[in-house]
């Protein structure tokens, strides 16, 4: 067998990937001109068959139709690239070229013909978007840091008015240990712990520049407060969306209205208690308290924060400051 004939199976694959689908199957005479035109490669029409029911036998999907074969299921169904094309599309996280060329990736397991149903993604520049071209950098780095057990060093930027604000900001050097890197609403945060204290911080990863990795071994996250027994990241996402810094409360809840019901699940999820008294649904949860007070917040007079009164006092502190605001 010839180097030719061992490509001429890999070949017909690709064509089948690129070029086929269920509206727009290809002949054996489809199949050879694009040999021909693309790679070069003569063949005739009994190769390609036997090479077609070769793929069949190792398990691909081609199905005849029309005349012509087409390739069915596919590594990621057409369902799975939207949903992936849609969340990079929107991802804030990233830059509007690296958007492109994810989505470039992505959409190369669809055939040319579905390709077309995602072109949208040339506009991603019209999404507010990151100019950080070091993202996926800083993923690979906090990973391999994390992997390894070691802190790292960064600078990290955040906007102020104030020139001088955000020249020293731009300066100033964080040393963290690393733990976990988590997704928040379309941002990209690490989830890190100085030196000294025991409050884990949020740091979001656009925003990170000039990092490296250190020599020195990262602190054990054990000894940072809601860490000592365990480190669950479905959790630790579920109790703070807003990626704020983590202080607990038990807290109740009342709702006026059927209609908040439902956000209540979709931000708390199904395992808060939720209960009628006197006509009047409360909530009973454990949640992040700062972001507790957003979400109240949030919804406004549909939610009474009834407990803790410590939280309760920092809303209506809140509520006042903006009225005098809107005075």
């Amino acid at each position: 067998m010839n180097s030719n004939t061992k490509l001429l199976i890999v070949y017909i694959l690709e064509i089948l990937k690129e070029y086929s689908d269920e509206n727009h199957p290809l002949k054996q005479n489809d199949i050879i001109e694009i040999l021909d035109r693309q790679y070069n490669m003569a063949c005739d029409r009994k190769s390609v068959g036997a090479n077609v029911l070769l793929l069949q036998d190792l398990g691909y999907d081609i199905i005849k139709n029309g005349g012509g074969v087409f390739l069915g299921a596919r590594e990621i169904d057409n369902s799975e690239i939207s949903f992936l094309v849609d969340a990079i599309f929107s991802c804030r996280s990233i830059s509007t070229k690296q958007s492109q060329e994810l989505i470039k990736k992505v959409t190369q397991f669809v055939s040319m013909y579905d390709r077309k149903n995602y072109k949208y993604w040339v506009n991603a520049n019209s999404v507010i978007k990151t100019d950080n071209k070091q993202v996926f950098y800083n993923i690979s780095l906090l990973n391999e840091a994390i992997e390894k057990n070691k802190k790292v060093s960064f600078k990290y930027s955040r906007y102020y008015f104030d020139e001088a604000k955000n020249q020293s900001q731009q300066s100033k050097m964080f040393y963290v240990s690393p733990y976990f890197l988590v997704n928040s609403q379309g941002k990209y945060y690490l989830v890190c712990g100085f030196d000294k204290g025991d409050e884990i911080a949020n740091y979001r990863i656009d925003n990170i520049r000039d990092i490296r990795m250190l020599d020195s071994d990262r602190r054990a996250i054990k000894e940072f407060k809601g860490f000592e027994n365990e480190v669950d990241i479905a959790k630790y996402i579920n109790k703070n969306p807003y990626m704020l810094a983590l202080n607990e409360v038990r807290a109740t809840i009342k709702l006026y209205g059927d209609y908040v019901e439902n956000n209540v699940v979709d931000w708390f999820g199904k395992n808060v208690r939720m209960y009628k008294k006197d006509g009047t649904t409360f909530v009973d949860i454990t949640f992040n308290e700062q972001s507790l007070i957003y979400w109240c917040l949030q919804y406004g007079a549909k939610v009474e924060l009834v407990s803790p009164a410590s939280t309760r006092e920092k809303i209506k502190e809140i509520l006042n400051q903006m009225n005098n605001n809107y005075k």
